[in-house]
């Protein structure tokens, strides 16, 4: 039941990722995307893929806990922990990107619909990423446990 869980998940935070990776290609173009419910979908939807990313490394907190005491806890191992590092990387730079993208944002300041829509897609992409990240390794964990 939990792996078929976390099938889930990794589909949801999938179609996020590339849904907003498709909105920010196409903030760069003419083409206007206001006025539709995608936004505060886009928005909302990132809840539960991060919400999987926190479950998951409480989880493994617990479980590195009982097995190496005293041991200094590196949280980002926690959330990555049996990913595929392509997985690692494409978090990083949609990361890097995002806080680009901020930066830039808060200088500037524009005000046009098409570049509200590019710096939130931004945003969303990184939190999709890492709920992907985070689940895919937490799925890949589980099948390896299972499989003599």
């Amino acid at each position: 039941m939990i792996s078929l869980l976390l099938l889930f998940a990794m589909l949801y935070a999938a179609c996020g990722l590339v849904l907003s990776i498709v909105v920010n290609a196409v903030s760069f173009t003419s083409i206007q995307l206001g006025g539709n419910a995608l936004f505060p979908v886009l928005t909302w939807g990132i809840f539960p893929a991060f919400l999987s990313v926190i479950l998951i490394s409480i989880s493994e907190k617990e479980r590195k806990m009982r097995s190496s005491v005293g041991e200094e806890i590196d949280h980002w191992e926690l959330v990555f922990a049996g990913c595929p590092s392509l997985m690692k990387y494409i978090f990083w730079v949609c990361f890097a990107y995002a806080w680009a993208i901020g930066i830039v944002f808060a200088i500037l300041q524009p005000h046009e619909p098409s570049v509200i829509w590019r710096g939130a897609s931004a945003f969303w992409m990184t939190f999709y990423a890492l709920g992907l990240a985070s689940v895919t390794g937490a799925y890949l964990r589980r099948r390896a446990r299972q499989t003599p």
